[in-house]
């Protein structure tokens, strides 16, 4: 009786195990979209504290209620079961062939259902893809990679600010169609003003606005260590010892080591916990970042300590303290690279704020982002009115695609090629190619460089074009999806000298 016990409480554990699985596998693709498992790794590598407890409570609303109730009913009938044996056997009326055979054909089909549930949660997170990667590493680090460490930069006599604005899921899709968007009306019509009057190197091109983001860069702490390091966030299974407050791609030399070593104060501002996700492991150990985040607002008094909206604090406030710590800055007499992160325009369907207008017939989604858009625009003209602007670079950049999938169900449906949001203002550099470029997110990191007036003697870092010169994107080379293949499969030159930070040997 007692294995009889323990297989019936083994076999009820298997099938709330698998029909667990089942409702990730549902759940997981409903919530992010087609993530790569490498980005289920990293998360579970890194600190998850900040993070917005709607996705806690949507998993456990969704995933966990029918395999609870199956597994507890599956439990009721073995439990009557294995009382009515009991009985048998105190009457003397075993009937020890039927039980047996019934035991055995349940166990069965509650294997069935694990060995289902595994099986369908491996193909909804990608771990197929995930193990085909590792099995065919790729050689484009070896033939197109170039250590930013061993270019030599010439900076302008006088250096210029950066200020580097990510945008959450910012995307050149909510634009209007005569801009390339997938909108009859723009909800994004400030930033398509901006960027129609400053830099996009599309020359007019308008279906080419934006920049494509491969898989490994597409979810924030990724795209900005892309944005900024010319390179993916590749993280295998059993990393984790390199992704710590010692070690964060030490073989990396990124936009703030470079900036850092050339007498710059780096800072990042953003409203959420900045340990979510490793980004203050990535800004802290590559350019010494001061790091002004949702704890910092908190030790200040710039929000009371029990004070929490969405992942941390709004944008509204974050918009305020940009421009008192830019004010700051400036004043210090030492040029400064300035980033900061918003929030509000973050899945599933954004913060309305209090100043947020329903523009768009109940559409929170699109009024959040018009709303983010009209406060991102102000904040630059409020920076181009101080006096400091003068010597001062801007890239306003969306951070990856948005994963509210709801949202871009139909859009995507019609073939609809989704690309991030990005433009430069007030560059100290001109193109020297008028065509139009496509380019990806790791282009961003030596063409920001290049538009602070900074030279070097190579027309790519990392794996990132300047766009300023004639030297071509890898996407320009050998195509979206082939370069978003080759950045996802494994490379041992990345494990060794990025990852392990080993060096060329």
């Amino acid at each position: 009786m007692k294995r009889r016990r323990l297989i019936s409480i083994l076999t009820v554990l298997l099938v709330f195990i698998g029909l667990l699985l089942v409702k990730v596998a549902e759940w997981v693709p409903l919530n992010f979209g087609n993530i790569p498992f490498e980005q289920v790794l990293f998360h579970l590598m890194v600190p998850m504290e900040g993070t917005d407890t709607s996705f806690v409570d949507s998993f456990i609303e969704y995933c966990l209620p029918f395999p609870a109730k199956v597994a507890g009913a599956l439990m009721v009938i073995f439990i009557i079961a294995n009382w009515n044996i009991k009985s048998d056997i105190k009457n003397g009326v075993f009937k020890h062939r039927r039980n047996n055979v019934l035991m055995i054909i349940t166990t069965v089909c509650c294997l069935f259902v694990y060995g289902f549930g595994i099986t369908d949660c491996i193909y909804a997170v990608g771990i197929d893809q995930y193990w085909y990667n590792v099995m065919h590493p790729t050689k484009i680090y070896e033939n197109y990679y170039v250590d930013p460490a061993s270019v030599n930069y010439t900076f302008p006599e006088q250096k210029r600010n950066l200020v580097y604005i990510f945008m959450e899921s910012m995307e050149t899709t909510y634009e209007d169609k005569e801009h390339g968007g997938a909108f009859d009306e723009s909800r994004i019509p400030e930033l398509t003003e901006l960027a129609d009057n400053n830099l996009t190197f599309t020359n007019g091109n308008n279906d080419n606005n934006g920049f494509l983001v491969p898989a490994m860069s597409g979810w924030t702490c990724a795209a900005m260590v892309g944005q900024s390091s010319g390179v993916p966030l590749n993280t295998p299974a059993g990393a984790n010892g390199y992704l710590s407050d010692t070690s964060f791609l030490p073989g990396a030399y990124t936009l703030g080591d470079i900036l850092e070593a050339n007498g710059y104060q780096n800072e990042l501002l953003l409203g959420s916990k900045a340990e979510f996700g490793g980004r203050e492991y990535y800004y802290k150990l590559h350019g010494n970042y001061n790091i002004v985040d949702y704890t910092y607002a908190q030790k200040q008094g710039w929000i009371p300590e029990d004070y929490y909206v969405w992942w941390g604090y709004e944008d509204l406030k974050l918009f305020e303290y940009a421009k008192n710590e830019l004010t700051r800055l400036s004043e210090t007499g030492q040029p400064f690279n300035f980033n900061m992160l918003t929030a509000d325009t973050h899945f599933v369907g954004g913060l309305y704020c209090s100043e947020c207008q329903d523009l768009y017939d109940g559409d929170q989604y699109s009024n959040v982002i018009r709303c983010s858009s009209k406060h991102v625009t102000e904040l630059v003209q409020w920076i181009q009115e101080q006096p400091w602007y003068e010597n001062t670079t801007i890239v306003l950049a969306g951070d990856h695609k948005s994963m509210d999938q709801d949202w871009f169900q139909e859009i995507e449906s019609s073939g609809y090629v989704r690309k991030g949001y990005y433009t430069i203002i007030n560059a100290a550099a001109t193109p020297t190619n008028q065509n139009s470029r496509s380019i990806s997110t790791y282009d961003l990191f030596p063409t920001t460089l290049a538009s602070l007036g900074i030279t070097f003697n190579s027309g790519r870092l990392g794996l990132g074009t300047n766009l300023f010169t004639d030297t071509p994107t890898l996407v320009e080379i050998m195509g979206f999806d082939k370069l978003n293949k080759k950045l996802s499969q494994h490379s041992n030159y990345y494990d060794k000298y990025l990852l392990y930070g080993k060096g060329n040997d």
